[in-house]
């Protein structure tokens, strides 16, 4: 006699059901669990939490102690070009508090994981030693990123040492110079900040393409130095010794902060960083959500303090001349990057996409200027000394001592027949400001 012949079909079907709904409840169970123990695992590391489907919730980063063993990341931007913006990102995907090459982030100290610099820029040093193993180059539109620089010197009283700029580091974005100032800055360092942004670039998508001459500590260029002629130049020993310094991915911030491409370009970030030893990105379902909530609960002070000013980010402009110069200077750059060794390489040619949207987004300012713009002016000296003056009294001219210029003679000398004038005469961009 069979089981079935012993009990009601009906009470098997319930007994069935009831056996398909425990089984149920037990996947949907051992879900929840692995579920929970991935939250609770991500909050105990501090990284933004996958709640599937798309959503997540955000975390406060937390700082990696010093470990050898972790992958080390290098995000390299020039002053005022998107670093903020990269390194929220990157702490709203890895959950690890991004450190600085200055250790101005609280309670830095040696540390590890992901170092943000503006090397080899003055405004950067090289403190990380061989600590780092990739690089992560983000770049913005000169037009707007050399105005943005200016606006965070002014933030930190223009200051000429570490020092100085810590006392005033609370100040930065919150506010902004009167218009005058600017233009003050402009006509004295344009051709310098235009060259030093080029050169920024040019330095790690080379690997390390030293500019400046052996003694210019500072890589600035001023007086007695100048520039290395590009034929000229070598790999920064940083970048035989201590890092490949060529950048496994770049980014552009302008791309970055849009609310249509942020996401898709925060992928290349997420990707460069995805898979490193020691570092643990959020899932790939998650990291749109991700960018919308670094959106959401970035650090403050950010731009929007700025904002609240009455002088706008759009009253910093340029001459006529001076945006000609920058124009030809993207134009430059793109031609170089698209031929010859950079044709077949892939950074490159995300690198040209970005010139090519700069010189697309300034041509209307530029169309605009040469409808009501009058001719430039004869040089004004006096100008050109007043702004000299005014550049020094900062405490950012003339930086070098009679005792570095002599003891640095033999290197300036060994090199006066490989490198162009640093200290270039602005007279056509400066006297056409006013």
């Amino acid at each position: 006699m069979q089981v079935t012949d012993v009990i009601p079909k009906p009470t098997i079907v319930i007994i069935a059901f009831l056996a398909f709904i425990s089984f149920q409840n037990l996947v949907w169970d051992n879900e929840q669990i692995r579920k929970l123990r991935r939250v609770k695992k991500e909050r105990e590391r501090g990284l933004s939490i996958n709640l599937g489907g798309g959503d997540c919730e955000w975390t406060e980063p937390k700082a990696l102690g010093p470990d050898p063993q972790i992958f080390g990341t290098l995000l390299a931007a020039y002053p005022g070009s998107g670093m903020r913006l990269l390194w929220q990102h990157a702490e709203g995907l890895t959950g690890i508090e991004v450190g600085d090459d200055y250790d101005f982030s609280p309670d830095t100290g040696h540390r590890s994981g992901i170092i943000k610099t503006a090397y080899p820029n003055l405004e950067g040093i090289w403190s990380y030693g061989d600590t780092m193993d990739q690089v992560i180059l983000i770049v913005s539109n000169p037009r707007w990123g050399i105005p943005s620089y200016h606006t965070m010197l002014y933030e930190i009283e223009y200051a000429p040492d570490y020092e100085t700029a810590l006392r005033h580091m609370h100040k930065l974005f919150t506010k902004r110079p009167e218009v005058q100032q600017w233009k003050k800055f402009r006509d004295h360092r344009f051709q310098e900040e235009v060259l030093l942004w080029r050169y920024f670039i040019d330095y790690w998508m080379a690997g390390g393409e030293q500019y400046w001459m052996d003694g210019d500590f500072e890589r600035n260029g001023q007086y007695p130095y100048g520039w290395v002629n590009k034929t000229d130049r070598k790999i920064d020993e940083h970048c035989i010794y201590d890092l490949d310094c060529f950048p496994t991915a770049v980014l552009s911030y302008e791309l970055l902060h849009d609310p249509v491409t942020g996401p898709i370009e925060a992928r290349k970030l997420a990707k460069a960083l995805d898979g490193k030893l020691g570092i643990d990105v959020i899932d790939e379902e998650a990291r749109e959500c991700v960018w919308h909530k670094v959106k959401e609960f970035k650090e403050q002070p950010d731009l929007d303090g700025r904002n609240r000013n009455p002088v706008k980010a759009t009253e910093y402009g340029f001459t006529l001349a001076q945006l000609r110069y920058i124009k030809q200077t993207l134009i430059e750059m793109r031609n170089e990057y698209s031929a010859g060794e950079w044709e077949k390489n892939k950074l490159a040619q995300e690198l040209v996409l970005y010139l090519d949207m700069y010189l697309e987004d300034n041509e209307p300012e530029i169309e605009e200027m040469q409808g009501y713009s009058s001719p430039t002016p004869a040089p004004n000296e006096e100008y050109i000394q007043s702004l000299h003056e005014w550049y020094a009294s900062l405490g950012r001219g003339e930086r070098y001592s009679r005792y570095d210029i002599e003891m640095n003679t033999t290197a300036i000398d060994e090199q006066n027949t490989t490198s162009v004038k640093g200290k270039t005469n602005s007279t056509e961009t400066a006297s056409s400001a006013r």
